[in-house]
This record gives structure tokens, sequence and C-alpha cells, in this order.
């Protein structure tokens, strides 16, 4: 079984020598390093490597380095589980950032309660996570689905664009995010005309097109699996049916960016977004790691930063103890501004705004 095991060390060197075992605080991440969730994977890991080197800079936690220990999920259901069990069995860190895709990989979720280790992803659905049960030890700093949900919903009734067709790859992600459309289409007086389903590698939307065509709906919800599917999409849209607005999530950001291939297909592409809270975060980000800090980067970082405050102020490794300071605290993060966590363990705070994806800015 080919597994990849990063093991990265951030230390302030102070007297030039590595410090005692005892005055380091080890903290996991569980990070899809390769396979097709690697481009969110890496992300995760570089955003909370940096919030580690930052608090490292600072002085550490309560005076203690931070060690961060990386294992690769692989982009597998079971091998996210055994990276988690590794990480907290051999390891034996304090708190785990991660899984990536948690929503997806689903099987690790359980371990936080069983091993009673605080669990904070960086990239996935809180409410996918805790669809059919509560799972009291894990958090996310991910988006969430039902107040993008809400936003779009809304915004789309202001702009008396009511017939909407869904068109969603099968991943346990986009199928949170049209749950709760479909509640809020129903609050605003909208109406699904068309609701199409796709699997993962499919390049061939065509047919689909052509029924929400025929259909005649005023807007496209849509979410794609992978890049190579939303290029087909949004090229074959632009034969068969420029006329169409579409909508989707602030993931279509990382992927339209200036000299992009997908450049020539945004015309009339929209998204739901967050409201950018710490506009400096990006430039930090791209002097440390000579890139742009796409998908979940700042939410990594601040999934780090929040767990290291948690640390900080309990002076404790209890996971009753950092459970219930997270729970109780508001903080500061990059990519929202102040927020909490609410009682399943996303975040509040912040909001929703809807931006043109061709011309990089906000339309309501």
């Amino acid at each position: 079984m080919k597994k990849i095991i990063l093991i990265v060390m951030v230390l302030l060197i102070l007297s030039g020598c590595v410090p005692e075992e005892e005055e380091t605080i080890k903290i996991g991440g569980a990070f899809g390093l390769t396979g097709f969730a690697s481009a969110w994977g890496e992300v995760d890991m570089n955003g909370a490597l940096f919030a580690v080197e930052e608090v490292n800079k600072a002085g550490g936690v309560n005076g203690k380095n931070v060690e961060l220990v990386v294992e690769d999920i692989i982009s597998d259901s079971v091998k996210t589980v055994s990276a988690v069990q590794k990480l907290i069995n051999v390891d034996n860190v304090v708190a785990i950032i991660g899984p990536t895709w948690l929503d997806t990989f689903g099987g690790a979720a359980p371990l936080a309660d069983e091993y009673n280790v605080i669990m904070i992803t960086p990239s996935a659905s809180i409410t996918a996570i805790k669809s059919e049960q509560k799972y009291e030890n894990v958090f996310s700093t991910w988006y969430r689905t039902d107040k993008e949900a809400e936003r779009l919903a809304e915004y789309l009734a202001d702009a008396k664009q009511k017939k909407i067709a869904l068109f969603f790859g099968n991943d346990p992600f986009w199928q949170d995010i049209t749950n709760y459309f479909r509640d809020y289409a129903k609050e605003n007086n909208l109406e699904i005309l068309g609701d199409f389903k796709f699997n993962a590698g499919e390049k061939d939307f065509r047919t689909l097109l052509t029924k929400a065509k025929d259909l005649g709906v005023s807007a496209i919800f849509f979410g794609m699996n992978d890049e190579a599917g939303l290029f087909a999409f949004l090229k074959q849209r632009e034969e068969l049916y420029p006329e169409s607005v579409l909508y989707t999530t602030e993931y279509i950001e990382e992927f339209a960016v200036e000299g992009s291939d997908l450049e020539d297909y945004l015309s009339g592409v929209y998204y739901v977004s967050p409201a950018e809270a710490d506009s400096s975060f990006a430039q930090k980000y791209k002097e440390r790691f000579n890139k742009q800090p796409l998908f979940s980067a700042s939410n990594s970082y601040d999934a780090t930063k929040i767990l290291l405050e948690a640390i900080e102020k309990t002076d404790t490794a209890s996971a009753e103890n950092l459970r219930m300071y997270i729970m109780t605290n508001e903080f500061e993060t990059a990519t929202f501004g102040t927020v909490r966590f609410d009682d399943i363990g996303g975040l509040v705070g912040g909001k929703f705004v809807i931006k043109s994806a061709e011309e990089r800015k906000i339309v309501g």
C-alpha cells in the first residue's frame, strides 16, 4: 500500500538546539496530499503550517513550540480512517486539523468521539458531516452550506429568476447544499423545474443542458466534481445554451483565475461567496508559499489558529476543556471576520454575497 507520511516540524530556534519533546505540543494534520482531493489537501496543509509558523515565531503556546504532524489520507475513505488512527494512537497528537473533505470521507468522524480528540476540518460541510449523527468533538471552519443556499435563494427571488434547474455531481457536499436550497427555494417562491445528477468523471452534459433549455429555466444552480467536468460543462453551455444564467458556490473562483482555460466561458456565471474579511491574508500567504491561497487555505489557517488559541487559553490537552472553550468563545478569522461556533460545530458570523465570475466583483 502506497503511503506518504510527511512530518512537518516548525520550530523557533532560540538557543541553537531542538527543544525537549515535552516542550513541544503536537497537533495532527490529516490532509489529502495525493489522489483526487490533493489540490485541496495541499492548501489545507499549507494553511495549517502557516498558522503554526506564526504562532511559533510569536513564542509558541504558553512557551512551547508547536509541531504539525501530517498524514496523507490519499483521497480514500479507508485510508482516511487509518491516517487519523495513526495520528491519535501512534503520534499521540493533542488534536487534529482535518481531514480534508471529511463530508466525503466521513468514516473518520466517529473517531473524534471514540478517542475523545478534537477534530476541526477546514474543507467539509458541517451539516453534511452531522446529517445523521452529532459528533460533539467535530468542528468545521468551512463555509456553511445552509447559509450559502439561503443567500442564493433570496438573491434569485429578488432578481425575479424563479424557474430553476439544479445540476450537481453525486457527492455528499453537493447533496447537502441542494437539500438546503430546496427548502429555501420554497420559502422564496422559487420553482425547481429540473434536478439533474451525474457521476464523477462525466464530461458530456449536452443532453441535460438541452433538457434545461427546453424547460425554459431562468437560472441554473450547479456544482461539478472536478475541474475537467467544470470546463466541459461551461464549454458545452456556451455552445448550446449561451443565454442561460449560471450560479454556483465559491469553489469556482479557484479555477476562474485570470489566464485560465475557463476565462472565455464565464459570461453570465455568478457564485455565492463569503464577503472578504482579511484582504492581507492572501498577500502574506503568497509571500510564504509563492502561490495564491486557493480553496480552503484560509479556512485551515483559521482552524489551526482557533485550535491553538483554545490550547493556550485552557492550558490543557483535555478534549472536554478544548471543546468547551471552542463552543463558548468568539474568534477573529481571516475568512469570515468575527465568528463563533453553533451547537453543531459550524461557524456563525460574517455574511455571504453574490459575485460575478467574469468581472470578479460583488453584484449582490
